[in-house]
């Protein structure tokens, strides 16, 4: 009795030889696991990019069923693998060298003064009265040896205006600077931040682009045809063109008669 209750109660997740495989290489996944990356956080990918994708989990220590790591294609069908900003600061405080981060939203009545190539910030925020509006935001990384690393997002490049920008969108633009210091202190290049994309019909698409402009929707092949130069006019141009001081001829030079 209690193992047919056991068994009404499990869930059973389709799963393929190649799943099966790819479970074996070696990833600490069961095939069950495999199939359910496949179909969530790695949609579209071929056995391949999958494996190679689940190789890049392992390897970065980053977790897909909490989505510290996922992936998407480009509009050429390459692989693009993303971490989440708690990803990025997971890979950054395993480093020996890491000392801690500071970041924070800019707002326009804030006392704000930003020197990069000195490391300085100074901001000073007055509770009291509004803030304004959002101008940006910056992230500061610390290590134990080395200079600071110092980032600024600007409010107007990384809005999407949609979804958690809309309702946290303090909390959003230290993200994206955060992510974007986190990468450059610890030369994190393998992994994309989702802030520099914008998916659209399942694919990842560079923001602020020519890309930005098409609907894919309605996506029509590109034509390659090569416009050829009309003949007609180039053979008139080439009857045309006489050296200078050359005296045209007349009808009857036209006509095969001598002009007597």
């Amino acid at each position: 009795m209690e193992a047919t209750k056991e068994k009404q109660n499990s869930i059973d997740i389709a799963t393929t030889k190649t799943d099966e495989k790819i479970a074996k290489s070696g990833i600490n996944l069961t095939p069950e696991q495999v199939a359910i990356v496949k179909n969530t956080v790695a949609k579209g990918t071929t056995n391949t990019e999958l494996a190679f994708f689940l190789n890049v989990c392992k390897l970065s220590d980053l977790n897909p069923f909490i989505k510290e790591i996922w992936c998407y294609k480009d509009n050429k069908d390459n692989l693009i693998v993303f971490a989440s900003r708690d990803g990025f600061l997971k890979k950054a405080q395993r480093n020996k060298s890491y000392a801690g981060i500071r970041s924070s939203e800019v707002c326009q009545n804030d006392e704000f003064e930003l020197d990069i190539p000195s490391g300085k910030v100074q901001h000073k925020i007055n509770f009291k009265e509004p803030r304004g509006k959002i101008l940006g935001a910056y992230a500061m990384i610390f290590r134990k040896e080395g200079e600071t690393t110092i980032e600024w997002a600007d409010i107007e490049t990384y809005d999407k205006k949609q979804f958690t920008w809309n309702t946290h969108k303090p909390e959003m633009i230290k993200k994206v600077a955060e992510v974007h210091a986190l990468k450059k202190a610890f030369g994190i290049s393998s992994l994309q931040s989702e802030y520099d994309f914008e998916i659209r019909n399942e694919r990842a698409i560079p923001i602020n682009t020519e890309m930005d402009k098409i609907d894919f929707d309605d996506d029509k092949p590109a034509d390659d045809k090569i416009k050829q130069p009309e003949t007609e006019k180039d053979e008139v141009k080439k009857t045309d063109d006489k050296p200078e001081g050359t005296e045209p001829e007349n009808q009857s030079d036209k006509d095969g008669k001598l002009n007597m």
